[in-house]
């Protein structure tokens, strides 16, 4: 991976260690935000890109090695980590200023802001779709092959979430809306839906896939797996909008 994308293991790497800084400061700053700590929410996404990073850079070492450096590819990769680093930028600016960063609608310059944030996510997965469609196209074995879908898999399903999250006001579908009773670490709701769920789901077929066929190199099983995979993203989603809690605590 160092040598077919340099760009996405080198961030990964900074990700992780941007995770664990900005997690220490959970520590240090009692100041919360929908009921947890104000530095939950970016150090969560730096953890959730740098391994969106590794996975891509698995990825594209799959590809035939002249076209792991093509254009095509560097321009992609170029593009995913100009997406990451303002998402990152802004957040944690946003949680400095003890405001939030997504649904935050609240005047003219964080209204544009979220919708730039939004095309942000749509570059994201876009990426991560087209270098799906890369990897699927030029398959010779099991593990190209469910590379290639997972990663399309995963972009359409997080696509299709978060489009529809967005699109109200929060993630939140009854219940209390604040993250302090959640679950634990990942702060779910355990009294009503949340959109996080499903959007986990879509979002982890990238991995949960190709994981499945290392262990069980088989295509039926690979096929099932993809098409497991969309069917519990689409219970997850529906259930976050019936307003019922993955858990009850």
């Amino acid at each position: 991976m160092t040598k077919s994308s340099p760009l996405f293991f080198r961030a990964a790497i900074l990700f992780a260690a941007a995770f664990i800084a900005t997690y220490a400061l959970i520590f240090f700053d009692a100041r919360l935000l929908n009921g947890v700590s104000v530095w939950e929410k970016p150090s969560k996404f730096f953890f959730s890109l740098g391994l969106h990073m590794a996975t891509l850079a698995w990825g594209i070492s799959l590809l035939p090695e002249p076209m792991q450096h093509a254009k095509s590819i560097t321009r992609a990769t170029s593009a995913f980590m100009a997406a990451a680093v303002f998402e990152m930028a802004y957040m944690l600016v946003q949680s400095a200023r003890g405001e939030t960063s997504h649904f935050n609608t609240s005047d003219t310059f964080h209204a544009i802001m979220y919708a730039v944030m939004g095309i942000g996510s749509l570059t994201l997965v876009g990426v991560t779709a087209y270098l799906g469609w890369r990897i699927r196209k030029s398959a010779t074995s099991l593990t190209q092959f469910a590379a290639g879908w997972s990663f399309i898999t995963a972009a359409v399903t997080t696509t299709i979430v978060a489009g529809y999250m967005s699109s109200g006001t929060g993630h939140w579908v009854g219940g209390d809306m604040s993250d302090a009773t959640g679950l634990p670490f990942f702060h779910w709701s355990t009294t009503g839906g949340d959109f996080r769920v499903p959007h986990f789901a879509a979002l982890h077929i990238m991995q949960a896939v190709p994981l499945i066929t290392w262990f069980w190199p088989h295509k039926r099983l690979t096929q099932v797996a993809l098409a497991g995979s969309v069917l519990v993203v689409a219970a997850l989603f529906t259930q976050s909008i019936m307003g019922i809690p993955i858990f009850r605590v």
